[in-house]
């Protein structure tokens, strides 16, 4: 029951950053046909959204703990590693106030965060459930 809880909290928190990126909290918005820096940070953290959706969706249907266990892994290193694209690994807007800044960059970091912290309470539950069973 508390397994499927917390893949059911990965999946929803996977497809709040990948729809939310394209939506809700998205970066500054194209201006005249021409996209700002922001609006590439927001592609990158909208394609790992999609892939995280997917490996939360195939860890939510099957039941074998080593794989789940290898899904929760790959789900904590893209979620940790999407915290650091937007405004690390690419650039954001000049000014501090804009959207990207205030809005699409915090939200980016909550969700990948509690998604992550997610994935690593599923990683040390399953590998003490495995270390049992052997």
């Amino acid at each position: 029951m508390k397994e499927k809880i917390r893949d059911t909290a990965g999946l929803i928190l996977s497809l709040l950053l990948a729809i939310g990126s394209l939506t809700f909290f998205r970066a500054c918005d194209s201006a005249e046909g021409r996209h700002m820096a922001c609006h590439w940070a927001q592609n990158a953290v909208t394609l790992i959204g999609i892939v995280l959706v997917l490996q939360s969706f195939i860890k939510l249907v099957i039941n074998q703990k080593g794989i789940k266990t290898g899904l929760a892994i790959g789900t904590a290193a893209l979620a940790i590693a999407v915290i650091f694209i937007p405004g690390t690994a690419i650039n954001l807007c000049m000014m501090k106030t804009m959207r990207c800044h205030t809005v699409f960059r915090p939200a980016v970091t909550v969700v990948s965060s509690l998604l992550a912290i997610v994935s690593v309470i599923d990683i040390i539950t399953n590998l003490r459930r495995l270390g049992k069973e052997k």
